[in-house]
């Protein structure tokens, strides 16, 4: 079960390393809400180490979806839940209100909204939602939605709020790619020239993916690009 969390919140240029072919395997997940038992294959290992500016690995196998118990809709993104979690939140994923989210959302989106359910904190429920919007690469509409949702998460995240350097990091690369992504272009290179600017995001490497997103910004670019290795 542990594996059942696929893409942890890590800058991708520290990805960790794919799971060999034999790993890959059917497991019997048990809900943790009602007991359901059901199948669920375990990601394949990543035939790419590249990603998206927005973190997304460019394997064609990501993302990998969340568990979803087949009836009533509950995602098990994590592989453990305390029983005061389950408690919390069995009455809504039981609910009307849930059932109908769960028939129109992704996994990785309904995971955002059970971690809000649960008080969790604005980082994690950020970076569900930008894992959310990659599920939702193929439909414009939805995407527009997640990645709004999710720059929107982001900016109510003071920085000096955050305590991990790579997290006040990725909040700041993937909030200017969610800017430029929805076509804020202004708001995208605001954030990009205090990024160059920063201490923290000194070294070249960062300061390539800058220079790239500038670039971008100005040819009102808004499709998806790759993170310059």
């Amino acid at each position: 079960m542990s594996r059942l969390a696929r893409f942890p919140a890590a800058l991708a240029l520290a990805a960790a390393c794919a799971l060999p072919a034999s790993a890959q395997q059917m497991l019997t997940v048990i809900c943790p809400i009602g007991g359901e038992r059901f199948s669920f294959r375990d990601p394949p290992p990543l035939t790419s180490r590249e990603t998206y500016l927005d973190q997304r690995p460019v394997d064609p196998a990501a993302p990998w979806r969340h568990a979803k118990c087949p009836g009533n809709g509950f995602v098990v993104y994590k592989s453990r839940f305390e029983d005061a979690e389950i408690a919390a939140l069995r009455p809504f994923v039981l609910s009307d209100e849930y059932r109908a989210l769960s028939a129109r959302h992704t996994t990785h989106y309904l995971e955002a909204v059970l971690r809000r359910r649960l008080g969790e904190s604005q980082y994690a429920i950020a970076w569900a939602l930008v894992q959310a919007s990659w599920e939702a690469a193929a439909d414009p509409a939805r995407y527009r939605q997640y990645a709004g949702e999710a720059l929107a998460a982001y900016d109510s995240i003071p920085i000096d709020s955050l305590a991990e350097i790579r997290h006040r990091i990725l909040k700041r690369m993937i909030s200017a790619e969610l800017a430029r992504r929805l076509g804020r272009f202004d708001s995208a290179r605001e954030r990009l020239l205090e990024m160059r600017d920063s201490a923290e995001l000194a070294k070249p490497f960062f300061q390539r993916i800058v220079e790239l997103q500038l670039k971008l910004v100005r040819a009102k670019d808004t499709r998806p690009h790759k993170i310059p290795y």
